[in-house]
């Protein structure tokens, strides 16, 4: 970051606990709460200046509004005390767990008039910088960004330059979910990976999910046997980024089968979702959706989230099933699903002929390298 005035960064941090104790959702609120203290610690050692940014309690809740208003206020408490300014971001509460000291300062470093985020097309962190009026111009083209993902597509219609930190390794891996929380443990095991802090390790460790299994990835070892064998092929399907997918060509030594879309459905939001995939589930069922992809392969990897979005005909969240059958689904567990469709896809793909993975943009992004590297390792 040189000498430049520090960036000021708003990290969401989250409320006070809401989910029932013991729930699938109150362990990925623990979690998020952790991972926003210890980004919050990691971003003010290089040299940032954090805020935390509260809530939103305004239903219907609206990124925009929220984070602008919030943006606004420490901008002018910095302007009154003459704290130089140039710079200002955003980070969520899980975003970049894993990620290096070296890409947290590329982050923060953007040249005037650009912006700079973990990922253009579905952002979870960025900063912006520029004067007065141009940091003033940001914060109003941000104001009508309905989620942060499309933050950047916001900046860039305001005429602002972007650069994107998509490529680098683990810029993409956010945490919302429970199953992202047992990725990001299965992460640490890893060689080279960055070493948490006590409290979210001792977390990880402890935390237990409803029946008290412990945190870990569903059938990993079998999707492991698969991932290793010259003979065995893989199904992955959903928001896959290219980086992944140039990963899964070159570090597995099965074959491959691939279906990618919806990437960037969050940012498109005047777009109804669509799927070829929920489409057969549609016409056919689940049951034979996962039948006819574990037909297919020796393993399955399932974004569900595109499922979800393209049944609901929305991109968000709040139209889809409930948090904790979203997370429960991740799980297989069927039995605490109340959305028909949802648990009749869990217990299908509990019973495949194949081992399959379910999950959100998490595991089918950075979650890939995860278990592919954990599969070599036999972790």
């Amino acid at each position: 970051m040189g000498d430049r005035p520090a960036a000021l960064v708003l990290v969401a941090a989250p409320g006070e606990p809401s989910a029932v104790f013991g729930s699938y959702a109150a362990v990925a609120e623990a979690g998020q709460a952790l991972l926003a203290a210890e980004l919050t610690s990691r971003l003010g050692a290089l040299g940032m200046a954090v805020r935390p940014l509260p809530p939103g309690a305004a239903r219907p809740f609206h990124w925009g509004s929220w984070y602008a208003d919030a943006a606004r206020v420490a901008v002018a408490e910095a302007r009154r005390e003459g704290r130089p300014l140039d710079a200002i971001g955003y980070a969520g509460a899980g975003a970049l767990a894993l990620a290096s000291d070296a890409l947290l300062d590329e982050l923060g470093s953007p040249l005037a008039g650009e912006v700079v985020a973990n990922n253009r097309y579905s952002a979870d962190a960025f900063v912006v910088a520029g004067d007065a009026e141009r940091l003033d111009a940001a914060l109003d083209a941000l104001q009508a960004c309905d989620t942060d993902n499309a933050a950047v597509r916001c900046l860039e219609d305001a005429g602002f330059a972007w650069r994107d930190l998509g490529a680098l390794p683990w810029s993409r891996f956010d945490v919302d979910t429970p199953l992202d929380l047992a990725l990001l443990r299965l992460a640490t095991r890893l060689p080279g990976a960055r070493p948490l802090d006590n409290a979210l390790a001792g977390f990880l460790e402890m935390a237990t999910l409803p029946g008290g299994r412990q945190l870990q990835v569903p059938n990993l070892e079998a999707v492991g046997t698969v991932i290793r064998s010259r003979e065995a092929e893989l199904v992955v399907a959903g928001r896959i980024p290219s980086a992944a997918w140039s990963y899964l060509e070159t570090e597995t030594a099965c074959r491959v089968r691939g279906y990618v879309e919806e990437r960037g459905m969050r940012a498109a939001r005047d777009t109804r979702p669509r799927s070829l995939l929920a489409d057969w589930l549609d016409r056919l069922g689940p049951a034979d959706l996962i039948g006819e992809l574990a037909r297919l392969a020796d393993a399955v990897i399932l974004d569900s989230r595109v499922l979800m979005a393209a049944v609901a005909g929305s991109s968000d969240a709040a139209a889809w099933p409930p948090e904790d059958e979203r997370f429960a689904s991740d799980f297989g567990d069927a039995s605490a699903i109340g959305t028909r469709w949802l648990s009749e896809l869990t217990a299908a793909a509990a019973a495949a002929s194949v081992p399959v993975l379910l999950g959100g943009h998490a595991l089918v992004s950075d979650g890939l390298r995860i278990v592919v590297e954990a599969s070599w390792l036999g972790r």
